[in-house]
């Protein structure tokens, strides 16, 4: 993410650019349930000439290699972990998507595992200029135990063997038909500012001569702020959920599946699983992201967001959940045999299609 100062203007005889001093751009949102954490740091940029033309060239937005340390600095709560306090990032080349800057971009990177809690400290500095630049995020878990009652008053059920509605999913409308609310429930982190949430639905078309094709489509549930969680009568603390009818959800995933041409020789589908994504934002890339948001009022400036010491962009946390649960036969036999699921050709608990499809 590059930042370009540059002024025009008509009389050449009139140079308005001060003298340069050096500063960076920084996108670096870390993730300690990811394996690779990526920062990006660019140049800011001044000079005479077209802007944006000076922005597709890698030079000018790019660090060369090996100029820049950059590290992060652990301190405060591990969580009862043992990684490393202090991590060296490396640095690569990588070709992003075609936009107003140069595809190749310098990322710095480390395979190290990160602490869910306590604070991390990002320090770049300039080998060859000396100069420093630091931000601080203060890292989030991932959200608690997960659950999904399907009964009210849908409070927290925690997962349990031998509670089936614990890890087997059935969505079906029943009884009569008729729609109802369903519910997916979390235990937010300490620290987390928003929440959102995906239920992902994996299936396989199995086609003829024996090929099985994967494919998934997502149900986006809606942006959970911190100020609408709910206090637990009788655990005592705060939960969130996302909430959403039967009807609703299946006819956005037949709908997203129905984009996807059927192939020709297609002979079913197979539902495998629901994936529940939930993600928590700090408080940090939460302002980020509102004050970033494109105006809806008439007054289009806004004020820029920036915690870095000495140069513009964002370092901050986010955490991530998912897990996986199976269908329930009652759900699979549904899907089969009741729109808007079976016009999709889904097989139903023993594997073959259903004769009916109403």
């Amino acid at each position: 993410m590059g930042i370009t100062i540059l002024f025009n203007s008509c009389n050449n005889d009139l140079k308005i650019l001060a003298p340069y001093k050096e500063a960076v751009s920084v996108y670096g949102i870390l993730n300690p349930q990811e394996t690779r954490q990526y920062i990006r740091i660019n140049k800011i940029f001044l000079g005479e000439g077209n802007a944006y033309a000076m922005a597709k060239v890698s030079d000018s937005v790019n660090y060369a290699a090996g100029l820049l340390t950059v590290t992060l600095d652990h301190s405060g709560s591990t969580c009862g972990y043992v990684y490393k306090n202090q991590i060296t990032l490396r640095d690569t080349m990588m070709q992003i998507q075609t936009g107003t800057f140069s595809t190749d971009q310098r990322l710095y990177y480390t395979d190290d595992r990160l602490f869910p809690c306590g604070d991390y400290k990002l320090t770049i500095k300039n080998n060859h200029t000396g100069n420093v630049f630091t931000s601080k995020t203060t890292m989030i878990d991932s959200v608690g135990p997960f659950f999904a009652p399907l009964a009210p008053p849908y409070y927290p059920v925690l997962y349990n063997p031998t509670n089936p509605p614990s890890y087997y999913i059935d969505y079906a409308v029943a009884p009569a038909n008729s729609d109802r609310t369903l519910t997916v429930s979390f235990f937010p982190p300490a620290g987390g500012a928003e929440y959102t949430g995906i239920i992902r639905f994996c299936y396989i078309d199995s086609l003829l001569g024996g090929v099985t094709v994967p494919h998934s489509v997502d149900f986006n549930l809606s942006n959970l702020p911190t100020s609408n969680l709910v206090l637990h009568p009788t655990f005592g603390t705060y939960y969130g959920s996302f909430s959403f009818t039967t009807i609703e959800f299946l006819n956005k995933i037949s709908s997203q599946i129905a984009l996807t041409p059927d192939p020709i020789n297609l002979v079913g589908r197979r539902a495998i699983r629901f994936d529940y994504i939930i993600t928590a934002i700090s408080t940090d890339f939460h302002d980020f992201l509102q004050i970033s948001a494109p105006s809806t009022s008439v007054a289009q400036d806004k004020p820029a967001y920036s915690n870095i010491t000495g140069g513009f962009g964002i370092f901050a946390c986010r955490s991530r959940f998912w897990v996986k649960k199976h269908l329930a036969n009652t759900f699979l036999d549904y899907m089969s045999s009741k729109k808007p699921m079976c016009s999709r050709y889904f097989v139903n608990s023993a594997g073959g299609l259903s004769f009916t499809c109403n």
